[in-house]
């Protein structure tokens, strides 16, 4: 009866042993995310390709026979989900694999990106999560949480922020003198993206000047994503200084034909914004171009951080890797 308990005892005992060693293999030494590297695939007019190059760091148990993973992942602009992918039962070899996915955005989901994009600021927080579960001999392991995010900012209307004093000529002389511009968005809605102009105008002649109507076209990389009348008829009152405005707007519907030609640019876009008036001066219209408040600017971004090869390193065995970058700039001319 002694031997029977004392055999019990030593059964329990190793049970209880091999019990606590594979919980603390299984509760500290789990896969872990490398790295993840996302960049721009097949673009069509419709949708766009996201590809993902996922780098898993294998533990020594799971180097022992067949280990497969789960694998899904998001990719969220200012947390408005853009890409989702889940595969399942993807082969790990080794300790250290590389697993490709990818998966496609819908391209109609450009404007409301854009339009938060505009509404914080012109700030977009890129978002890269991927979830991990390995599967070996009926065991699952989730890996460590592994989450990128990066910071980018715009700042497309910095052109029109000026004092430098213009003179305008028309009819022969000098009809306008204007010693400053201004520009700032107005309430992006789903469907437009008003800008907002104006500039302080003196008129140097002793007679008004009427402006009949002030129109304007905003392009894209050629594609005119926004055209209209920017402002009614005003007056400019002789030997006077006076605040004209003017509203532009971009029309949100067509940002998905734009997206396509920016990423087959390699993520650069040429912004222009024209304004024209129709004047009166003695009788006589004509309409002429306000090249005080029309501006172009180049843009590049690189949202996915594509061309910046150590941020995919940055996390390295971090759960959390960070980045703030202007990833969307100007382009001196």
């Amino acid at each position: 009866m002694v031997r029977r308990r004392t055999g019990l005892v030593l059964f329990l005992a190793v049970v209880l042993l091999v019990a606590t060693a594979a919980y603390g293999v299984l509760a500290v030494d789990r896969p872990q995310v490398e790295s993840v590297d996302n960049e721009w695939g097949a673009v069509t007019n419709d949708r766009t390709e996201v590809e993902t190059r996922i780098g898993v760091d294998s533990p020594l148990l799971l180097r022992v026979g067949d280990a497969a993973a789960d694998i899904s992942y998001t990719v969220s602009m200012n947390d408005i989900e853009f890409a989702t992918e889940r595969e399942n039962r993807v082969s790990l070899d080794g300790d250290e694999s590389t697993v490709s996915v990818s998966t496609w955005l819908d391209n109609d989901e450009i404007p409301a990106w854009w339009v938060s994009h505009i509404k914080r600021n012109e700030t977009t927080t890129v978002r890269v999560q991927p979830d991990i579960v390995v599967d070996v001999a009926g065991i699952r392991l989730p890996a460590d949480e592994w989450t990128r995010t990066r910071t980018v900012h715009t700042d497309l209307l910095d052109p029109l922020e000026t004092n430098e004093s213009q003179e305008f000529q028309a009819y022969g002389r000098t009809v306008m003198v204007v010693d400053e511009t201004n520009a700032t968005w107005g309430n992006a809605t789903a469907n437009r993206t008003p800008i907002d102009a104006s500039a302080t105008v003196t008129n140097p002649t002793p007679i008004p000047v009427p402006i009949t109507e002030i129109r304007y076209t905003v392009q894209l990389n050629g594609i005119v994503v926004g055209a209209g009348t920017a402002a009614e008829r005003t007056v400019l009152e002789p030997d006077s200084t006076q605040s004209l405005e003017a509203t532009a707007a971009i029309d949100n519907s067509r940002l998905d034909e734009w997206w396509v030609t920016h990423l087959r640019n390699d993520e650069a876009s040429n912004l222009t914004v024209d304004f024209d008036a129709t004047l009166e001066y003695g009788g006589v219209e004509r309409t002429i171009p306000l090249e005080f408040i029309s501006y172009e600017r180049t843009f590049e971004t690189d949202l996915l951080g594509a061309a910046d090869s150590s941020a995919n390193e940055s996390a390295g065995n971090e759960s959390t890797g960070n980045e703030s970058a202007s990833a969307m700039r100007p382009v001196d001319p």
